[in-house]
């Protein structure tokens, strides 16, 4: 018999005054007035068939306090395992047959002879219920059981009521669940009871029963359920609503994907467009939980509702679904410029347009305009300038490149403009494109770039006649009459020249002055004029003419005066300046010449055929600055010119100086002319011979010297000269036979050779010099530049 295998139990007393009347089989158990008994129940059970059939069970209210979802055992304060359980058994003693029970009855820990209560590492929270004022778990369940060994799982009663509660229970139905004898069951409000529940399984299979309770309004009945590790993941909630999208927005949330199975578990995501799901793969250990987040990205406006499938388990056969749920609008966006200017265009119905004004070459306007955004869902936006230009060729920029803006909000986006060209007008277009459906706004932006504006207080400084020897100083200011700063460089080297500008560089803040000292020191008794260029940063250069006469003791040539200039550009005009003044002078005589009001010379009317003497042109600055004479390229053939016009020395050993390089300057008019080079005592370079004559449309040899001072050095200079015909070179103005009409022919010509005389022309515009540069082993020292 099956019924055989229970096990004894044996009951102490704890308490004496419970008297025990004799023993035959069943007990008698008084009623206690006063005071109640205690007795312990060990868990070395005797068959239940001792137990009496009028046994009650009952419960005195206990010490020890548990919560509604607590764990199956409750630890007192000695550590031992406390249940609640009231089953009075009766137990033999070898000295007495008596035996007395009362309702309370606490349980000790088992001793070693004891049966061992397997259940799972990891114990599950309960669901309880509460039944007619009883509080009970809906379902016992065992896991991580094994084969033969019992497993003893606790079904706590509590009363929630306010009364006595009375009941019975039928034990489960099948061999392998097993509990006391059923007996009644008395409960006092608050009180709690304890059945243990024995499980002993005999097969690897999953076990199902019931515990079935009888009171006076029904019954109601215990799930009792034994399962083997299986694969199992639930999705919490079973399904998600995701906030409302903007077509081409993305929105996203989360739920909680749970492992309440026995085995690790590999799962992965099947889902549709427009959901993602992260991670869309992953392994879960049992009891772990994984956030996955699930992200909305639609393209059409519709209302979404599809359903995420989770597979798992051996061969991922198994599957946990949830639905999701999610809106799409199309959001929209409103354009309008902040801080109108009249020049402006805001009105609905028309392009909008967006004007800078006039902004500072180099210098950055901002204006903003407003997104106003009247939808219910976030409205994605990009903004797109020139998209075909790269980003340093823009006069435009938009720092926000793409944005959101809120429902309901403005978002203030900053258009930048920063112009390159001067004197240009910019016109492009802003294209603002809210995401999805919603079409795009086009904005037409224009902006004007203005650059400095500097100007000399005069274009010509006249140091009228210096003995030599002496220096000769002159003031003259430089104006920004713009609000952007101006670079400025005279493109002359003025250590190597007799005229000399300081500062020769510099910058001009906006609305700014500053004074320049202008200087004369000649070397040689002869006429000088120089025309120098001030090169201005966003500007084209302006053109300053400097002139002044030398006189010694024994040579006095004619002083030149600004109105020679003017009658020499109009002879170079009509082609006169390739003539000495002695053949102007006879031609003259001769009626071969004529004078017109201004007193300059020209071809006598008749001879044109009534054509109207030529005058001299404009001359664009940048043309004149390029095409001066030095480079293959010229406005006016030159009267002289020199070759190589750039020298390079290289690297100069030392310590004996390096070779002369040969110079061939060529005279290119009808009469001789006579050559005077500048030198600077302490100069490096310099040409031999110093003065020569050169005969008509011939080429005198020279060399360039170079001796440098110090080693490992760097040197650049601008080397200087002045030409001027040979028969004007006299004291007296009679002997040359010029009167004051011709002498601006000579004049002029001496103010255009000096052009053909410098070397390096590109290094002259932006370094002021040409190079040498000796190599050495320490570092170069800029000594002369």
């Amino acid at each position: 018999m099956e019924t055989a295998i229970w096990r004894r139990s044996y009951i102490s007393l704890i308490s004496s005054e419970c008297p025990v009347d004799n023993w035959r089989g069943k007990s008698v158990q008084r009623k206690q007035a006063e005071s109640k008994s205690q007795i312990k129940l060990h868990t070395q059970s005797a068959p239940f068939g001792l137990c009496p059939k009028g046994l009650m069970l009952t419960q005195a209210p206990s010490s020890v306090v548990r919560s509604r979802n607590s764990r199956d055992h409750t630890m007192n304060s000695g550590g031992s395992c406390l249940s609640a359980s009231t089953v009075a058994i009766p137990a033999i003693n070898d000295s007495s047959a008596a035996m007395s029970a009362c309702s309370t009855i606490s349980a000790q820990p088992a001793s070693s002879m004891d049966t061992q209560m397997h259940s799972p590492k990891k114990q599950e929270r309960v669901n309880k219920r509460v039944i007619w004022g009883i509080e009970v778990a809906e379902e016992l369940h065992w896991k991580g059981w094994e084969l033969g060994k019992e497993t003893t799982r606790s079904l706590v009663l509590k009363n929630r009521s306010l009364k006595l509660q009375k009941m019975k229970y039928r034990p489960p139905k099948t061999k392998f669940f097993f509990t006391v004898i059923p007996q009644p069951i008395f409960l006092s409000p608050g009180i709690t009871l304890t059945l243990p529940i024995v499980f002993r399984p005999l097969e690897a299979k999953e076990y199902m029963d019931q515990l079935w309770f009888e009171k006076a309004e029904g019954m109601f009945c215990v799930g009792l359920r034994a399962t083997l590790p299986c694969h199992r993941l639930i999705c919490r909630p079973p399904s998600l609503q995701l906030p409302m999208c903007a077509v081409g927005d993305m929105t996203e949330a989360s739920f909680c994907l749970d492992n309440v199975g026995d085995l690790p578990t590999f799962f992965t995501w099947e889902f549709s467009s427009p959901f993602q799901m992260l991670p869309a793969m992953g392994l879960l250990e049992p009891g772990q939980a994984s956030q996955i987040k699930v992200t909305f990205q639609p393209l059409t406006a519709v209302i979404y509702e599809v359903q995420a499938t989770c597979w798992y388990g051996a061969g991922s056969r198994q599957r946990s679904s949830i639905q999701l749920q999610a809106v799409a609008k199309c959001a929209q966006l409103l354009v309008s410029i902040k801080h109108k200017c009249p020049e402006d265009q805001d009105a609905e119905g028309f392009q909008k347009l967006l004007y800078f004004g006039s902004v500072a070459v180099g210098c950055t306007s901002e204006r903003q305009i407003r997104l106003h955004n009247p939808s219910a869902v976030n409205a994605p936006f990009r903004i797109e300038i020139s998209p075909d230009e790269l980003a340093e060729d823009q006069a435009f920029s938009c720092p926000m490149a793409h944005g959101i803006v809120l429902p309901g909000e403005n978002k203030c986006v900053s258009v930048f403009f920063h112009p390159k060209t001067l004197d240009t007008r910019t016109v492009d277009y802003c294209s603002i494109m809210p995401s999805g459906c919603a079409s795009r706004t086009l904005l037409k932006v224009v902006g004007f770039c203005r650059g400095p504006a500097v100007s000399l207080q005069h274009y010509c400084v006249n140091f009228s006649w210096v003995n030599l020897g002496e220096r000769s100083e002159q003031p003259l200011w430089i104006e920004n009459q713009s609000d952007c700063t101006a670079h400025f460089q005279f493109a002359i080297d003025c250590l190597e020249s007799v005229f000399s500008i300081r500062p020769a560089f510099g910058t001009l803040v906006g609305k700014a002055r500053m004074t320049l000292h202008c200087a004369f020191q000649p070397t040689h008794p002869i006429i000088c004029f120089r025309r120098v260029a001030c090169l201005i940063h966003h500007q084209d250069p302006l053109f300053l003419d400097l002139m002044g006469t030398c006189h010694s003791d024994s040579t006095k040539p004619a002083i030149l005066k600004p109105q020679h200039l003017t009658w020499y550009r109009t002879h170079l005009a009509r082609g006169l300046t390739l003539y000495p003044p002695d053949i102007l002078d006879a031609m003259l005589k001769e009626k071969k010449l004529a004078q017109d009001q201004n007193g300059a010379l020209m071809i006598p009317i008749q001879d044109l055929e009534d054509m109207p003497a030529p005058q001299y042109p404009y001359i664009p600055p940048m043309t004149e600055f390029f095409f001066d004479g030095t480079s293959d390229m010229t406005i006016f053939p030159p009267p002289v010119s020199i070759e190589p016009v750039e020298v390079d020395f290289g690297a100069c050993p030392g310590p004996e100086a390096p070779n002369p390089i040969p110079l061939c300057l060529m005279n290119h008019t009808k009469g001789k002319i006579m050559v005077v080079w500048t030198r600077k005592s302490d100069c490096p370079f310099w040409v031999t011979p110093e003065s020569c004559d050169v005969p008509p449309l011939k080429s005198m040899a020279m060399r360039l010297h170079f001796q440098p001072p110090h080693p490992n050095c760097l040197y650049a200079v601008e080397l200087e000269a002045f030409a001027i015909y040979k028969v004007c070179a006299r004291n007296e103005r009679e002997e040359c036979g010029v009167s004051a009409r011709s002498l601006s022919v000579w004049v002029g010509w001496q103010g255009v050779t000096e052009g053909g005389f410098r070397l390096h022309p590109l290094c002259a515009r932006l370094s002021l010099g040409w190079t040498v540069a000796p190599m050495g082993l320490s570092p170069p020292k800029l000594l002369a530049q």
